[in-house]
């Protein structure tokens, strides 16, 4: 951090001095004019003798040659004779912490500068410089609170900061862990900016989110989306910020919109979306999307999202369109437990002729996870074609399932009751 020092106005009014001939031991000049506006003390003009004049020039020309040691110390010897004389102490203290900062001495620099600030005596507009620099060279020393508290009290003071230094405080308050007051200084500089950086955005988000303030998250995220809309990181996080609120709906509204501007781009964003859908109880709209995509290749029409397909439209109780999908799923790669599905929709749709072709071919296939219910089920069918013979058969087998072993026993007794009546009938 470099800078001038400021000992050429002090020394410039006093050369001004001397060209008018004033009386070398009387002679008295102004360094400063303090502003009407300022919200220091006002304070007498400073006043220095002919020989403490000399030494600022002294200073001020080792200044120049870089002899920042040799300055310091002339600097030094000066400032005890100032006592009386509070702003050009203060002036000179403040060039002090200009030969610290040239020197890296950060932290000796910015308390340097408090010690000036402290004297309320240097002009105002001077002042509001100066805490700004002190808090500039905190942040060199890395003392962090220390910069906060200068750099607040700058922008409090300053007429019209710039954006950038709302940013810089805002940046100390995240190091600082204050991630609230840092998230709305962000805010400030992008109120103060005619065209916010995206980059500002993206820091508010990460505040907001630190914050776990969800909702400013949110807000950053649809500023971002609003300028740039074809950037799906921005659509992807607002989804995810959502879903962090627990606000499901606004989540999948987002993947939504995301589908429909064509952003999802790979299979697994499709299926994921229809899964969400299904989950929200969405369940013809899933199968619709599905459908879909099957049919114009934006997912591959495998097995597995023929089933899922088949999954949404029983969901949706449309069986027809559940069974079809089964067959399709079949047709790429048949199952034992694809073909009971496929029997469990069509006995319930009454197709007993289907229901017992896609039975028997799941209990051929094998492999099962539940062949009990396939027998039972395919016990039924042959009843409904009153075909009792393989009826009986097929409720036997299922007998061989403890849990389905009562239900079979029932069907079977009422194969024997059909049988005896039918016995009686003959007879009769």
């Amino acid at each position: 951090m470099r800078r001038a020092l400021l000992l050429l106005p002090l020394v410039s009014a006093l050369a001004l001095a001397d060209e008018a001939h004033h009386h070398e031991h009387s002679a008295k000049v102004q360094v400063h004019e303090h502003s009407a506006e300022a919200h220091h003390h006002e304070s007498a003009a400073p006043t220095v003798s002919p020989e403490i004049y000399k030494e600022f020039q002294a200073i001020e020309a080792l200044a120049a040659k870089s002899a920042y040691s040799e300055a310091e110390h002339k600097i030094q010897e000066l400032l005890p004779g100032l006592k009386d004389n509070p702003a050009a102490r203060a002036l000179l203290l403040r060039n002090l912490a200009t030969l610290y900062g040239l020197q890296k001495h950060y932290a000796h620099a910015a308390e340097t500068l408090e010690q000036s600030l402290a004297a309320r005596a240097l002009p105002a507009e001077e002042s509001i410089r100066a805490m700004l620099e002190m808090g500039q060279y905190w942040i060199a020393a890395e003392n962090y609170p220390k910069a906060a508290e200068a750099l607040s009290a700058w922008i409090e003071q300053a007429s019209a900061p710039a954006p950038e230094y709302f940013l810089l405080l805002a940046d100390i308050r995240g190091r600082l862990g204050q991630y609230p007051e840092a998230a709305a200084l962000v805010e400030k500089a992008i109120a103060r900016a005619p065209q916010p950086k995206p980059e500002w955005y993206r820091l508010q988000v990460g505040l907001y989110h630190a914050a776990h303030d969800h909702e400013g998250c949110a807000r950053a995220l649809a500023a971002l989306i609003e300028r740039s809309p074809d950037n799906a990181l921005y659509w992807n996080q607002l989804t995810g910020v959502y879903q962090e609120a627990g606000k499901e709906a606004e989540a999948l509204a987002v993947r939504q919109l995301m589908y429909k501007r064509g952003m999802l781009k790979t299979s697994a964003e499709i299926v994921q979306l229809a899964q969400v859908l299904r989950y929200r109880g969405l369940h013809g709209r899933a199968a619709e999307l599905l459908q879909g995509e099957i049919d114009r290749g934006g997912i591959a029409s495998d097995a597995r999202n023929f089933d899922l397909l088949a999954d949404a439209w029983t969901e949706a109780r449309d069986l027809r369109k559940a069974a079809a999908a089964l067959e399709k799923a079949a047709a790429v790669a048949d199952s034992g437990d694809n073909q009971y599905r496929l029997g469990q929709i069509y006995s319930e749709l009454r197709d007993w002729p289907k229901a017992r072709r896609a039975l028997s071919r799941a209990l051929a296939l094998g492999s099962l996870k539940n062949p009990g219910g396939a027998q039972l089920l395919l016990g039924m069918a042959y009843y409904r074609l009153d075909e009792k013979g393989e009826a009986r058969s097929a409720f036997v087998r299922a007998q061989a399932s403890p849990a389905l072993r009562a239900t079979a026993d029932q069907w079977l007794k009422h194969l024997d009751r059909e049988a005896q009546q039918s016995r009686k009938g003959s007879r009769s």
